[in-house]
């Protein structure tokens, strides 16, 4: 099972689940959680950060919601592949200098 271990910090005016949901997006959007992978159950990973299980449902909501992970039935979330955004064609020399 996929382990991370997310330094929350219970005083910021950032909810928890924010704060977790901004955590695994950058992991994921960084390679160190990769596509296929299943995230820690709900219940496995409030208990280990100790944290409401909400706190936990809502960031995973939200990885949901933006296209991070999929739910899939009895596997739970996987992490789906990153869309990769196109550069534009590097700019072309707009025109040759005349004499």
């Amino acid at each position: 099972m996929l382990e991370f271990i997310p330094l929350l910090d219970k005083n910021s005016k950032v909810p928890l689940y924010v704060q977790l949901y901004q955590y695994i997006k950058q992991k994921i959007e960084e390679d160190k959680i990769p596509e296929g992978s299943i995230l820690p159950s709900i219940r496995y990973l409030s208990g280990q950060l100790r944290v409401s299980k909400n706190t936990v449902e809502g960031a995973y909501q939200q990885l949901i919601a933006e296209g991070y992970v999929a739910s899939t039935a009895r596997i739970g979330l996987k992490v789906l592949p990153l869309e990769k955004t196109t550069l534009s064609a590097p700019l072309q020399k707009q025109t040759k200098k005349t004499k």
